[in-house]
C-alpha cells in the first residue's frame, strides 16, 4: 500500500498474524525485564546464551503448534544474544556483552523449516538520541536485519515515543532492510499524525490489566487505521519473562478467544529456563490454549 504522503510502502502481508490467533513470546535477558540494575556479569550472560538448547525449544513449540515465536535481542543495556560488527565498530568490542553465537539465527534455523515464524523484539536503541547516535544504531539494526533476512517475520520495537517522522521512518527502513515483508510494530509513533503512522500491526502491550476490547486503552486504536491488525502482548507469568502462571488457564483461553473474536491476536510472554525450555506449568497452559483455539478454528 503506497502512500505518497509517507513516501513508504506499508506491508500488506499481515494475514498470517490475524490467522495465528496466538503466539509465544519470551524475554530472554541478562537482567529482570525493565530493570538493568539486576544485570548479570558478562561471562554469565555469554554462558547462558551458549547453553540455549534450540532444538529443545523448537520441539516444544512444534508440539504446541505455536504459529510464531518472539524473543528479545536486548533491552535497557548493551547485552545482546547476537553479535554485531557495527556495534563493535561504533562502541567497542568490550562494551556490553555479545556472544559469538548468533542465537537469533540458530533459533530461526530450527523454527522456520517447521513452519513456525521467527520474530524479534528490541529496545529502540538510539532513537531518542542525537543524529550521530541514531545513525550508528540504524547501521546496527540494518546489519541484524540483513543478516537474518527473510527468516524474520516480525519486529516489536520498544522504547521512546518522542521521535520525529524522519527518525521513525528510518527505523522502519532499517528493520525491513533484510525482509520488506516483515511486520513492524513500535512505540515510536506516539507523537506522530495519523497520516505518518507506518505500523504494520498494533504492538498492544498490556501489563497487569488485560484489555477487554480494542477500545479499552485509547492508545490501541488512536491514530491507527482499522486495517492494521489488532494484537496484544501480555505476560503469562507474574511479570515479563518470570514466574509461574498468574491466571487460571480458563482466563488465558477465555481472554485470548475474546480478542480472537474481535479479529485480534495475542502474544503470551512466558519464561524460559537458561537452557531455553518453557517451564512445565507455563507449557501446560499453552497446551490447553493451543487445543482450545485449534478446536474452535476447526
Amino acid at each position: 500500500m503506497k502512500d505518497s504522503s509517507k513516501g513508504e510502502t506499508q506491508s500488506l502481508n499481515s494475514k498470517w498474524l490475524r490467522d495465528a490467533k496466538w503466539g509465544v513470546f519470551t524475554h530472554y535477558l541478562a537482567h529482570m525485564a525493565s530493570d538493568p540494575a539486576t544485570l548479570m556479569p558478562k561471562k554469565q550472560w555469554i554462558k547462558k546464551v551458549n547453553s540455549f538448547n534450540v532444538k529443545q525449544l523448537a520441539d516444544q513449540l512444534s508440539a504446541l503448534k505455536a504459529p510464531y515465536f518472539f524473543i528479545t535481542i536486548g533491552q535497557a543495556c548493551n547485552y545482546f544474544c547476537s553479535p554485531n560488527k557495527a556495534f563493535d565498530e561504533h562502541f567497542g568490542a568490550d562494551t556490553g556483552a555479545r556472544p559469538e553465537r548468533d542465537l537469533i539465527a540458530d533459533i530461526a534455523a530450527e523454527l522456520v523449516p517447521r513452519g513456525i515464524r521467527m520474530c524479534v523484539y528490541s529496545a529502540s536503541y538510539g532513537a531518542g538520541g542525537a543524529p550521530e547516535e541514531q545513525k550508528m544504531w540504524l547501521e546496527i539494526f540494518t546489519e541484524w536485519s540483513e543478516r537474518w533476512g527473510k527468516s524474520i517475520s516480525a519486529w516489536w520495537l520498544d522504547g521512546t515515543k518522542t521521535v520525529s517522522f524522519p527518525t521513525y521512518r528510518a527505523y522502519f527502513n532499517a528493520l525491513k532492510a533484510g525482509n520488506k515483508d516483515a511486520l513492524v510494530a513500535t512505540k515510536l509513533w506516539g507523537t506522530l499524525s495519523k497520516e505518518q503512522i507506518l505500523e504494520d500491526y498494533i504492538g498492544g502491550e498490556s501489563g497487569f490489566l488485560l484489555a477487554v476490547s480494542d477500545k479499552h486503552h485509547h492508545e490501541y486504536r488512536k491514530g491507527f487505521s482499522e486495517k492494521i491488525p489488532l494484537h496484544f502482548l501480555t505476560f503469562l507469568g507474574t511479570f515479563w519473562g518470570i514466574g509461574e502462571p498468574r491466571f487460571p488457564v480458563e482466563v488465558v483461553t477465555g481472554w485470548t478467544q475474546h480478542i480472537n473474536n474481535m479479529g485480534g491476536t495475542v502474544s503470551w510472554d512466558c519464561p524460559v529456563t537458561d537452557s531455553g525450555a518453557i517451564p512445565d506449568k507455563a507449557y501446560e497452559q499453552l497446551a490447553v490454549l493451543s487445543r482450545k483455539v485449534n478446536t474452535d478454528a476447526g
